[in-house]
């Protein structure tokens, strides 16, 4: 019997393991002993007693189970014991039995007990890898506390975060420029990934390429946006709540981060829960980050509101639309807050973009002014070419072009000089029946003569079904049959009622 106390005490302690799978890996190694001895494991019997001291699963037993044959039957010395063999071992054995025979394991070949040993060591890397990698991943998305181990050769760094045999990497990529970092300096990071690395490729034994297993691969950040989200959440027990929500987050890392909040709750203020009394709180979190300015910003489903609210610290006058289908904004400041809008750099209007997911220009008011009249004189080009394209092609702009309804009936097919045509499309009338939705007071105050008022509602005639007789055109002059809606020599068109 053998007395591993020691040794399995040792792994228990060492690598952690619970009792029942260092039991399970003993059995296997001696197991795979065994069949490196005998060439097989079928009719091996392991099994574990007490020590001397009454601790069980201590000690251990192994056993080469075998059947009992006549001496012309025996033919296999592993699986099979002769009759008188056995008679000599057991009294009262007969042919057909089975054996139970002590085997030492001390007794198999240095090679045999190199092999079992290299499968336990892989199992107990296996199972600490494993191990590591659930503490690990139960990290993932959350703040820690790492201290800085070593600097590696492309400027990435390792953090000691406690775990077994793993160490964290610290990329470049991660760290804010605004830092720097020391060997042994403790510091708070965000765990962005934690996964299992790809494993190397080697040739075994056997000459063939074999990918061993990765280790914990873990990915620390101190430059993300949700580095700053978890300090804030930590910060803001309202966050922690549910009664202040952030919205969005856009960071530089290093010069400004800007955080959108909002509430449910109307006696909550999710800016000034956010920041602290007297900034306390904001403040906590911009000495982590070296001094790194954060703005907190109140969230609004009004785009155009939150616009001017992203903007901050400038103050901004109005926000204009210029296209909502491209999402392109002008937000109008005073000349002296411009600079501020626009930030060092560009930053705070850029940060300003991610934050609303808008594509804001900040002008001043003369330069809005400048930007209208280039924009107008665009759009009178682009008029001016589409009528030269209708013409050249022998056709008109479609009513739907210009706006008209289908139902609606344009200027153009009344029989009107083209002269007041043009001036109705001056101010944005193209269908009888928009001019008749306009008072003349109304009409006047768009520049229209009493004559002109008068003229177009003249050009439509509107008659009464009982009335059989012929009419005259008011146009034209033209005489017409009674129920003609359309006429054939001007185009007039009349209503009857």
């Amino acid at each position: 019997m053998l007395d591993l106390t020691n040794e399995i005490n040792s792994m228990i302690e060492d690598s952690r393991m619970d009792e029942d799978k260092v039991m399970s890996l003993i059995h296997d190694m001696l197991v795979s002993a065994y069949k490196r001895k005998f060439g097989t494991d079928e009719n091996v019997e392991v099994r574990f007693f007490p020590n001397d001291r009454g601790e069980e699963n201590r000690c251990v037993e192994l056993y080469s189970v075998k059947e009992v044959v006549n001496e012309e039957d025996w033919f296999d010395s592993v699986k099979q014991i002769p009759y008188d063999e056995a008679a000599e071992l057991v009294d009262d054995v007969e042919v057909g039995d089975s054996l139970e025979i002590p085997v030492d394991p001390r007794n198999f070949e240095y090679s045999a007990v190199q092999s079992a040993k290299q499968r336990s060591q892989q199992v107990v890397k296996e199972y600490n890898t494993d191990k590591v990698y659930v503490d690990a991943k139960a990290m993932e998305g959350k703040l820690v506390i790492g201290e800085i181990k070593r600097q590696l050769r492309n400027g990435d760094y390792m953090v000691n975060l406690n775990l077994e045999n793993t160490d964290a990497l610290f990329p470049v990529r991660g760290q804010s420029p605004r830092e720097t970092y020391e060997i042994q300096e403790k510091l708070k990071f965000f765990v962005e990934r934690v996964d299992k690395g790809e494993g190397e490729e080697r040739r075994g034994r056997d000459g063939q390429m074999q990918k061993r297993k990765g280790g914990v691969r873990i990915l620390l950040s101190r430059a993300s946006k949700d580095f700053i989200r978890a300090l804030i959440e930590n910060e803001v027990p309202e966050i922690s709540s549910g009664d202040v929500e952030i919205k969005a987050i856009a960071r530089h890392a290093g010069i400004r981060t800007k955080i959108a909040v909002d509430t449910h709750k109307t006696d909550v203020d999710p800016v000034g829960s956010t920041v602290g009394k007297s900034g306390t709180r904001i403040q906590t979190v911009m000495t982590e980050c070296e001094g790194e300015k954060i703005d907190v910003v109140r969230y609004t489903d009004d785009p155009l509101a939150f616009i001017a609210n992203a903007l901050i610290p400038a103050q901004v006058r109005r926000v204009v639309t210029i296209d909502p289908s491209t999402k392109h904004v002008v937000a109008i400041v005073d000349d002296n807050q411009l600079g501020i809008a626009i930030g060092q750099a560009g930053v705070n209007v850029k940060l300003a973009k991610m934050l609303t997911d808008w594509n804001i220009e900040v002008k001043t008011q003369d330069q809005f002014n400048e930007m209208e009249q280039t924009m107008e004189i665009y759009r009178n080009v682009d008029s001016l070419f589409k009528t030269e394209e209708a013409e050249e092609e022998g056709g008109h702009l479609t009513n739907q072009e210009l706006g008209i309804d289908p139902d609606d009936t344009p200027l153009t097919d009344i029989g009107l000089p083209e002269s007041l045509v043009n001036k109705l499309h001056d101010v944005d009338i193209w269908s009888i029946e928009e001019f008749f939705d306009y008072t003349d007071e109304e009409l006047s105050e768009k520049g229209l003569t009493d004559e002109e008022i008068a003229s177009v509602r003249g050009s439509v005639v509107i008659a009464e079904d009982e009335d059989e007789s012929d009419f005259e055109c008011p146009i034209c002059h033209e005489m017409l049959k009674a129920g003609t809606t359309v006429c054939p020599k001007c185009g007039a068109e009349f209503e009857f009622e």
